[in-house]
């Protein structure tokens, strides 16, 4: 769906939606792009490119990237880039984030924030640089 007003997605399948506002209650929405905000209740999506706060509750989603906060109780994602804060709640769940500020609730999980994945990508480079100058050694 293509439109520059609110949706409201409810109780339903839909594949890509664009709008400024966006629900998504009891259903669930493969791709979302919203100038606005995003709330999500009781069901899913794909990705999400939102302009404003993102809000998700007994729910999931693929990538967020939210120019403002994001919020997520009892529910989880793959990875969040948010331009406010991050909140995870009651029973969440987050690959990655990288937020100014990221508050983690009690039962709340975070698997990478930004000094956990700064320290992995040194600690890979450094073992994929030893690989190579290992390489480089048999083969001479």
């Amino acid at each position: 769906m293509d439109a520059m007003e609110d949706m409201l997605v409810e109780k339903g399948l839909v594949g890509a939606v664009r709008a400024r506002d966006v629900t998504v209650r009891n259903a669930a929405a493969g791709a979302v792009a919203a100038s606005g905000d995003l709330i999500v209740n009781n069901g899913g999506i794909g990705a999400a490119a939102v302009g404003g706060n993102l809000a998700i509750t007994n729910g999931g989603s693929g990538p967020i990237a939210a120019g403002g906060n994001v919020s997520i109780v009892n529910g989880g994602c793959q990875w969040i880039a948010a331009g406010g804060g991050a909140t995870l709640g009651e029973r969440s769940f987050v690959g990655a984030v990288l937020a100014p500020k990221i508050v983690v609730e009690d039962g709340g999980k975070v698997l990478l924030d930004l000094p956990k994945a700064l320290a992995f990508g040194a600690a890979m480079g450094v073992a994929i640089g030893l690989i190579v100058r290992g390489a480089r050694r048999s083969d001479s």
